[in-house]
């Protein structure tokens, strides 16, 4: 969570115990200049599925397989998102 927040996100984490006011707005972040899109691979790690019981030959992964779904994924997102 520290990398998504603090090094990925506009928010510092402040020294001492956890309470209210433990973050402050970090006005120099990064992310007020770019983005970031994540993507999970292969499918099956994280927030990410695939469906081993129903089709097992489809959560098999190599090299190609994983480029192959990044690209399609890439593209999927340009074409919902053309303003990026």
């Amino acid at each position: 969570m520290l990398a998504f927040v603090q090094e990925h996100g506009p928010w510092l984490i402040k020294d001492g115990t956890a309470h209210d006011s433990m973050m402050a707005k970090n006005d120099y972040s990064w992310n007020n200049e770019a983005n970031i899109l994540y993507i999970e691979q292969p499918a099956g790690v994280g927030y990410s599925w695939c469906d081993r019981k129903n089709h097992p030959e489809q959560c098999v992964f190599d090299d190609n397989s994983m480029a192959a779904d990044n690209v399609q994924a890439i593209v999927g997102w340009f074409k919902k998102f053309p303003e990026f």
